[in-house]
């Protein structure tokens, strides 16, 4: 039992399977060493109920934490829980409560208050108020709530500048049995850390620069290795995820965390997510001799005035450049693509399909799709707002499906930019020209796989084994 209840929902969009929600083990981790008992229940694992949960903790506190694609399950389970027991206080935080704060205080009567930014030492100081009787306060920096029938911002609370000073994230240990994340190629299972907060790139889609700041707090190489030190000894991880918005950032951090692995012998696999301007050759060795055998970037367009607009500060003769490297090292590589962008045409979406048939040789997985989703906080949304692709009257807060997102195989609760030059009609030809495209490397595939098998077995199975497979469809 305790006074303090941390829950996380599930998120059936996530790319990786059962992936801990760190922000929020963090937080938990900080309270925790602040003498504040914690419960933190992830329910994309847990499969208590709702109830149960709340009757076993009695807490007073209760901490939501989800993402702009759960962003109505947790206003579900705000109203749930203030049906149970109205007196409970409930605190809403993270990327999507951050930039929607107004918005989610006046439409969702359940959340009491918002946490802005970074969480640890705003939840703590909220915390102590609200289990001392008192309310919400002016004087706590990067909270968001009612008072008096008016919403109150307070001021941003500062960056938190010495991560180092943070207990590595909480890991209840029985949900670490549950997640399932496995290293990409690897029939191992991995975990996941960050290393780093913050970006200065402020890509147009993307709000990572505009929640943490666009300058960089980064942990020390000592303090990482630990944390993968621990988790390979304690949980038995053979693989470490590093979900940094950019990893590679500050050449020295990296070599730092490379030259700490070396010097401790750890055999532990590990990914990253790197910038194609921020990275050299003999960077990238480095990190292979170290463990990392996989990393990933985002090309997103073929197009350098794409690119250009939307802030990436990349060309495409960079990431070509990369792309080989990868490949002399014998690392795997995968690369993001995406159609859509703001002022992208049909003539810069022909170059981006080029780029990727160009370079296809080089490129282990593609991670690609149509139609850019607008996320609070982010330039993208601004111009959708401005040119009208969202109405005046749109909400984050409010009901919003969008059937037809589905077409793109994207989330109808989350909205998609459509454009003059790219309206509907023009994303749903390029999602099936995406498909066409895929289809062709398949088929690809499947010659050389009927090459390799006649070579082996003989022309006459491949007949039989083309059989098997027809009956096994129908």
């Amino acid at each position: 039992m305790s006074e303090i209840l941390l829950l996380h929902t599930s998120d059936s969009t996530r790319e990786f399977g059962g992936m801990p929600p760190l922000g929020l083990y963090w937080i938990a981790s900080f309270l925790e060493a602040r003498g504040y008992p914690v419960d933190v229940i992830d329910m994309q694992v847990s499969h208590v109920g709702l109830a149960e949960i709340l009757q076993s903790s009695k807490p007073r506190v209760v901490g939501l934490s989800g993402t702009t694609h759960t962003r109505f399950q947790l206003f579900e389970l705000a109203q749930k829980i203030k049906q149970y027991d109205p007196a409970i206080s409930i605190i809403f935080g993270g990327p999507h409560a951050t930039f929607t704060a107004d918005d989610t205080l006046t439409h969702v009567p359940s959340i009491d208050v918002v946490v802005r930014g970074e969480g640890e030492f705003t939840s703590l100081a909220l915390v102590d108020r609200i289990l001392r009787g008192l309310k919400p306060h002016g004087s706590i920096r990067g909270i968001s709530y009612r008072q008096d029938g008016r919403i109150v911002h307070t001021p941003d609370a500062a960056r938190i500048t010495d991560l180092d000073a943070l207990p590595f994230p909480k890991r209840p240990e029985a949900d670490m049995k549950r997640y399932d994340l496995k290293m990409d190629f690897l029939d191992v299972k991995g975990s996941s850390i960050i290393t780093s907060r913050g970006c200065p790139i402020g890509c147009s889609f993307c709000s990572a620069s505009i929640m943490f700041g666009k300058t960089v707090s980064y942990r020390s190489a000592v303090s990482v290795v630990d944390e993968i030190e621990m988790l390979a000894k304690d949980f038995g991880f053979e693989g470490i995820k590093i979900f940094d918005s950019t990893f590679t950032l500050r050449k020295s951090h990296v070599e730092s965390i490379c030259r700490e692995l070396l010097r401790r012998r750890l055999h532990v696999t590990w990914e990253c997510e790197v910038r194609v301007n921020t990275v050299t050759k003999d960077l990238l060795k480095l990190m292979r001799q170290s463990g990392c055998y996989y990393v990933s970037f985002g090309v997103e367009s073929g197009s350098d005035s794409v690119l250009k607009e939307m802030h990436k500060n990349i060309t495409t003769d960079q990431a070509a450049v990369v792309l080989r490297w990868t490949r002399e090292l014998g690392m795997k590589s995968r690369v993001f693509f995406t159609f859509g962008h703001i002022g992208e045409t049909l003539h810069d979406a022909e170059l981006t399909f080029r780029f990727m048939e160009t370079h296809r040789g080089f490129i282990d997985t593609v991670a690609s799709s149509v139609g850019i989703r607008i996320y609070p906080g982010t330039a993208v949304e601004m111009h959708a707002r401005a040119i009208g692709s969202l109405t005046k009257s749109f909400s984050w807060s409010l009901p919003f499906n969008d059937s037809r997102a589905r077409t793109l195989g994207s989330d109808p609760a989350v909205p998609i930019l459509t454009q003059q030059q790219l309206g509907w009609d023009e994303l749903k030809a390029l999602e099936r020209r995406l498909v066409w495209f895929w289809m062709k490397d398949l088929k690809s595939s499947l010659r050389e796989l009927k090459s390799q098998w006649e070579l082996h077995h003989g022309r006459q199975w491949w007949g039989i084994l083309k059989g098997m497979i027809s009956v096994g469809r129908h």
